[in-house]
């Protein structure tokens, strides 16, 4: 048995890179940081190192962990 990405996986991976940064469920105020700096949706946000989304103002350690984890659960990582 061998393992394929289906296309209903890749569908799913691109429907959410496509989705606004809403469905990653950020507080409010990573939401707003994110937005100022015209990351609206998943896939800009995926497409910025973790070391970039931290020197954005305002946004924290615990902000950063915050993005971090909600790409990840949905089976995605930030660029390195």
């Amino acid at each position: 048995m061998h393992h394929e990405s289906s296309a209903v996986e890749v569908e799913t991976a691109e429907a959410i890179l496509d989705a606004d940064i809403e469905v990653l469920r950020l507080s409010l105020r990573t939401t707003n940081v994110l937005r100022l700096n015209d990351l609206h949706t998943v896939r800009d946000v995926t497409r910025v190192p973790a070391r970039k989304l931290f020197v954005l103002s305002r946004l924290g350690r615990n902000s950063l962990r915050e993005i971090v984890e909600s790409v990840q659960q949905r089976g995605l990582r930030l660029a390195d």
